[in-house]
């Protein structure tokens, strides 16, 4: 009993077994152990007798006659009782008899069976178990400084033309030449009885008559909230009216069917910054009226027949402003434009370089509509007077305000929209007669009683039912305006004989290659962000190759070992230490995350589209066109992320591999980035952003939850398709795939993978990525489209 208590005990058994150095590599100074078999030099003793057993190379033995054939990534010389894998810095022979020093210019990890190249840029001496690829950091630097100095030149060549337009620009001969040509079509815009009514029954305009005549300039003008820029949008379509008629050179016809003729300039100075004056004006670093005036001149250079501005000399000072309005007069009287302006309090002698004059009251109502010399006249004879000390337009803005009341005190100031009516129709000696007193008091006792009528019937139906029904009315009108915009693009495009009979335009591969140059050049002038990004993403890249530099993949013992060891145990022993998918979700997530943080590429001009849009600019070549400028960052991006990886990552994959994976990665990032931009603001794009890469990455990669589960679970049934259109799940996969494949246990190339990968879905991976990307960029083309549709008009 005794004797089988001996024979065992566990504790006893590994007395018998001896940690030993492999021959010669103590020497070398990187040595290597193994576990040895009771040797008779050892002189174990169990019992008074000596224990001793032999096994040969390529073998272990874990007890005497019990010999098991090494397997391949295990080291098991002469007398071997238990293998171990082979030490890093090392290489074994196949059967694991033999141990090599790994030599120069390779690396070798633990368990290896052949030494993995070095690339040239990484310092591999000999005995190496990594890659020291710190000379990539100097090629990374290296091309830096290239980007810097062709920066540099480009600058140097762009100062020289400077210069040469500058002399263009003084030459007082060709000044002297200069003529502004006549547009080719003139209009006389009458407008009669404008409203507009909100759905919660608010009047924003009422009963706004008039006429904007061709070679005349008009001033809009009104206190704040009498509805001067929404009466601009009822006349140009931009919002629905809801009365009123629009006459176009005496026919009655919408105003945005000539939309393609019309100007519009907003109170923003909304243009591309990183482009020159003549590069903004060609295409269609100044401040104040400069900016005023390039703004007005990126509508002048499309040739309008029709030019609506809103406040353009808001935030100047009386000269400036008194030059616009001199230059706005000009153009109107030597081309033929019809141009009104939105102002607010001009000085004197920039409001008499109008020639009509608009004055709406509080609640959007005409007080005044004709010729601007005769406004003052007109009110001076209702009472007002104007004091010397005071300009004739503020004057008039008081009145319109209701801060000023008549001399005679006949009628109240409230009362000037029915002066104005009773004027304009022809009682022109005494205006102020026949006012509608009696008759107002009737009206709003009916108004109120509509009121309470149309609350009882909200009352009755819930409030819920009246949200339903509006919201109802502006889906139909939305999917009607998409559907009637979709037809027009089909026709202009597909059946190139039906052209517009507005005005012929750029077709689309000219529009294409303008933009395409625009594009180029706002990439150029935004130097810094351009260095800004390529730090980022070098940063990206190294942050994982320092959290990837000690991921390995380390394959499971023998089976015939793990079955001795304690129970609990077992389950353990049989799985391989398999980190290679977690060095490649890291990489997914730097890349994805990169890749959108770095896109910024519509979320910073969406005012500038949607302006250029409204004039008539099509949006697919604009798309086509930031796209493909942006495919040059996209090589640069992924560069950059795939050089910092290799740092401190030793990879076994080929390098043009890596770089595949992550252009691929960067290409599908960026579409996600075109689609976030333009839907959210670009102050929420960072935080929104970094949210977006972490879901895919992280929760849609396969890592957790496993795709084992995805796949078989019933709590994924309805939204597993969502791990089939993620990039970081496909990008996990095609690098996990190259980074296993080099890689000599046995279990990688005779049984099935992990995670139910397989070397045969490789190329399925690089097409999937390929088609995600391509389904970004049109969800996010669809997306310019469809979304804040009212400020394409």
């Amino acid at each position: 009993m005794e004797d089988l208590q001996g024979l065992l005990n566990p504790m006893l058994y590994v007395t018998l077994l001896q940690n030993k150095t492999y021959p010669g590599t103590e020497e070398l100074g990187h040595p290597c152990y193994y576990i040895s078999t009771p040797r008779p030099e050892d002189n174990i003793t169990v019992g008074g007798k000596l224990i001793t057993w032999d096994c040969a190379a390529g073998n272990y033995c874990i007890g005497p006659g019990n010999s098991i054939p090494c397997t391949a990534g295990f080291l098991c010389p002469a007398n071997t009782a238990q293998p171990v894998y082979c030490c890093a810095g090392y290489y074994c022979s196949e059967n694991g008899s033999e141990l090599s020093l790994c030599p120069e210019g390779h690396f070798c990890e633990i368990g290896s069976i052949q030494p993995s190249p070095c690339h040239k840029l990484a310092s591999c001496p000999p005995g190496s178990s990594a890659l020291s690829s710190y000379r990539v950091v100097l090629i990374l630097l290296i091309l830096l400084g290239g980007f810097l100095l062709l920066f540099q030149v480009k600058r140097k060549i762009d100062t020289i033309k400077i210069a040469k337009y500058k002399k263009l620009f003084n030459d007082h001969k060709l000044q002297s030449e200069m003529k502004l040509e006549p547009v080719s079509r003139t209009f006389d815009i009458e407008f009669t009885n404008l409203g507009l009514i909100l759905p919660s029954g608010i009047e924003i305009v009422k009963g706004v008559s008039g006429k904007l005549s061709k070679h005349r300039t008009c001033a809009i003008m009104g206190p704040s909230g009498a509805g001067k820029t929404t009466f601009v949008s009822l006349l140009t379509g931009k919002v629905k009216k809801t009365s009123g008629t629009v006459k176009v050179n005496g026919v009655e016809e919408p105003l945005e069917k000539y939309r393609k003729l019309i100007g519009y300039v907003p109170q923003e100075d909304v243009m591309l910054r990183e482009l020159t004056v003549r590069e903004i004006l060609v295409n269609r670093g100044i401040s104040g009226g400069q900016r005023k005036r390039v703004n007005i001149g990126m509508e002048l250079v499309a040739e309008p027949s029709i030019l609506f501005l809103d406040e353009p000399t808001s935030g100047l000072d009386s000269t400036t402003s008194f030059e616009l309005c001199t230059l706005l007069k000009n153009i109107a009287h030597q081309q033929g434009l019809t141009i009104a302006a939105i102002i607010h309090s001009p000085s004197d002698q920039a409001f008499r370089q109008f020639d009509d004059f608009l004055l709406l009251s509080k609640g959007g109502r005409v007080i005044y509509s004709g010729e601007r010399d005769k406004a003052l006249n007109y009110f001076e004879n209702l009472g007002f007077v104007c004091p010397p000390d005071e300009s004739p337009p503020d004057f008039m803005l008081k009145i319109a305000s209701e801060k000023v009341q008549p001399v005679n005190r006949k009628f109240s100031t409230s009362d000037l929209p029915n002066v104005w009516n009773n004027y304009s129709s022809g009682q022109i000696n005494d205006p102020t007669l026949n006012l509608p007193g009696s008759h107002i008091t009737i009206e709003v006792h009916c108004e109120k009683s509509s009121v309470k009528i149309i609350q009882k019937f909200k009352n009755f139906l819930s409030n819920y039912l009246t949200i339903f029904l509006q919201l109802f009315r502006d889906v139909i009108d939305y999917f009607n305006d998409v559907m009637t915009e979709f037809s027009s693009f089909l026709r202009t495009t597909f059946f190139f004989w039906e052209r517009d009979p507005i005005r012929e335009t750029p077709n689309g591969f000219t529009s294409y290659v303008l933009l395409f140059k625009r594009a180029c050049l706002q990439l150029y002038r935004n130097r810094g962000q351009f260095f800004f990004d390529t730090s980022l993403h070098i940063a990206c890249g190294t942050f994982v190759s320092l959290t990837a530099s000690n991921v390995n993949y380390v394959g499971r013992p023998p089976r015939e070992l793990c079955i001795v060891t304690p129970y609990a145990v077992i389950p353990y022993c049989l799985l391989s230490l398999d980190l290679v998918q977690t060095c490649s979700v890291f990489f997914a997530l730097g890349s994805t995350f990169s890749g959108i943080t770095a896109c910024t590429t519509f979320g910073y001009e969406k005012v500038v589209y949607w302006r250029e849009t409204s004039a008539g600019m099509k949006s697919l070549p604009y798309f086509l066109a930031k796209f493909t400028a942006d495919i040059p960052r996209i090589i640069n991006a992924s560069t950059m992320f795939s050089m910092a990886f290799i740092v401190f990552y030793s990879y076994q994959a080929l390098f043009v591999e890596i770089y595949v994976i992550a252009l691929l990665s960067y290409s599908c990032a960026w579409t996600m980035g075109y689609f976030l931009s333009i839907i959210v603001k670009k102050e929420q794009m960072a935080l929104i952003g970094t949210g977006f890469a972490l879901a895919w990455s992280l929760v849609l990669s396969g890592k957790n939850p496993e795709l084992v589960a995805v796949n078989s679970s019933d709590t994924y049934k309805f939204v597993k398709w969502l791990w089939k259109v993620s990039a970081p799940r496909w990008v996990v996969e095609a690098l996990y795939l190259k980074e296993i494949g080099p890689r000599k246990w046995y279990e990688i190339h005779n049984e099935p993978l992990n995670f139910t990968y397989a070397f045969e879905h490789y190329e399925d991976c690089l097409i999937n990525l390929g088609f995600i990307a391509y389904g970004w960029a049109v969800i996010s083309f669809c997306a310019m489209k469809l979304v804040n549709r009212k400020k394409l008009k």
